[in-house]
């Protein structure tokens, strides 16, 4: 049943079949000339080499394209590059400018100043423009906890736990204002 011997042989056609061969020419025709005469290599530009070289399609496509700018780019690119190694070797960080753990800390610190004075300071101190604290401030703010909803307890595996709710804390500036004629 599952013995090569006992299955027929596979019988190969004797004659190629009618379709064989169709689409190359015969020993006695010849092969159609190709649109384009074969390519020739010349240390020298011939007539030839010129008007292969003319192609309207591709000039067309060119002009539309504008010319490149690729010079301002790279001279962006560098520019940049040199001014991130220049900051990089610098003791001290530019401005405007932090380093994660040192923007943590003035996020930490601006919860507790009291006065629009204190801002000012607390960003001099950072080196950063207190309007720029204040933007960054409106989205990021370093982690704290609300005291009211920190619970522990002890799971069934013996594993003690806890869990807690972050908070938002803004800082309780007071406007300084001065009213008129009140010498206050």
């Amino acid at each position: 049943m599952g013995s090569v011997a006992s299955k027929p042989a596979r019988k190969l056609a004797r004659a190629p079949p009618a379709w064989a061969g169709a689409r190359t020419p015969s020993t006695g025709e010849q092969a159609p000339a190709s649109r384009y005469p074969t390519p020739r290599a010349s240390e020298i530009k011939d007539e030839s080499i010129e008007q292969d070289s003319k192609d309207p399609h591709f000039m067309a496509n060119l002009s539309r394209l504008g010319q490149v700018r690729a010079v301002d780019r790279a001279q962006r690119l560098f520019q940049t590059r040199l001014q991130s190694e220049d900051e990089a070797r610098s003791a001290r960080p530019p401005h405007n400018h932090l380093v994660a753990g040192a923007l943590i800390d003035l996020l930490e610190e601006r919860k507790y100043v009291s006065t629009p004075k204190d801002l000012i300071q607390l960003a001099n101190k950072y080196d950063i423009d207190h309007k720029k604290v204040e933007n960054l401030a409106r989205y990021v703010n370093s982690v704290s906890i609300h005291q009211d909803s920190v619970k522990r307890w002890v799971s069934d595996d013996g594993e003690e736990r806890t869990t807690m709710i972050a908070t938002w804390i803004d800082p309780k500036v007071q406007e300084e204002r001065l009213q008129l004629g009140s010498g206050r």
